[in-house]
C-alpha cells in the first residue's frame, strides 16, 4: 500500500529502490500527477498479480508541494472511468481518504477459496459470500478503524494475517511489505514479487512513459 510522495525529478542512478518521491516532480499538470500517483499506488493490481490494494491519500502538502487528497476530490471520478481497476472508498476523514483498488475477477476468485470462505465466515460475514456483501462489509468496519480481515483481500498469507490478529510476535525481521509470522520464505517471496512490480512501474514512469498510456496496457 503506497502512501508517499514527493518532487525529484529522477529515479536513474539510485542505488536504493525509488519511490514516488523520485518521480513526482516529473508531473506538473496536475490531474497527470494524480495520475501517475495512483499509477504507482497500485501497480500490482494494474499487473494483474494482486486483487487488490489499500491506498491512503492524505490531506497534507506532499513533497512534491501538492494535496493528492484536494486532487481527487476534483479529478477522481473522472479518473475512475478510465482506470483498469475497480475503486472503493473505505473511509474519508479530515486527515485523510482510504481507498480500495481491486480486480474485480481476481477478488471474486479469492473469495471463492475455502480458506478465506471459512475466515470470513468466522468473522460474521454474510453467507452465502458474495463480493458486493463482503465489500460492503467491510467497508462498514472502517468506521471504527482498519480491520485487520482486509490484509486477506489484499493478497496477504493467510497465516500472516492470521497472526497479527493474534498479535503474535512477528518471526521474520526482514523487510516486507506486511508482518511475517511463521515461516518466511513463501512470504518474503510473494512480498518481494509484489514489489518488484511497484519498482517496474516506478522505473517506467521515471524513463518517460505516460501515466494513463500504462494504466490502458493493463
Amino acid at each position: 500500500m503506497m502512501t508517499e510522495a514527493g518532487s525529484s525529478c529522477s529515479a536513474s542512478g539510485l542505488k536504493r529502490e525509488p519511490t514516488w518521491i523520485d518521480v513526482a516532480g516529473m508531473f506538473p499538470d496536475p490531474k497527470e500527477c494524480l495520475t501517475a500517483f495512483l499509477t504507482v499506488a497500485a501497480a500490482e493490481v494494474v499487473a494483474g498479480i494482486k486483487p487488490a490494494n489499500l491506498i491512503r491519500i492524505p490531506n497534507q502538502k506532499l513533497p512534491c508541494g501538492r494535496r493528492m487528497y484536494r486532487l481527487w476530490q476534483r479529478f477522481g471520478e473522472e479518473l475512475m472511468s478510465i482506470l483498469p481497476f475497480t475503486v472503493m472508498t473505505m473511509k474519508v476523514s479530515e486527515e485523510s481518504i482510504l481507498l480500495l483498488v481491486y480486480r474485480i475477477e481476481l477478488l471474486q476468485r479469492r473469495l471463492q477459496g475455502r480458506t478465506m470462505q471459512t475466515f470470513l465466515a468466522r468473522l460474521g460475514y454474510p453467507q452465502p459470500l458474495d463480493l458486493d456483501a463482503a465489500l460492503a462489509q467491510l467497508q462498514g468496519s472502517f468506521a471504527t478503524g482498519i480491520p485487520h480481515e482486509v490484509g486477506m483481500f489484499l493478497g496477504y498469507p493467510f497465516k500472516d494475517v492470521k497472526g497479527f490478529m493474534a498479535q503474535k510476535e512477528p518471526t521474520s525481521q526482514e523487510r516486507g511489505m506486511w508482518r511475517i509470522y511463521g515461516p518466511a520464505g513463501r512470504s518474503l517471496q510473494l512480498s518481494n514479487y509484489y514489489r518488484s512490480k511497484r519498482m517496474e512501474m516506478i522505473r517506467k514512469l521515471a524513463h518517460g512513459q505516460v501515466p494513463n498510456q500504462l494504466l490502458q496496457a493493463a
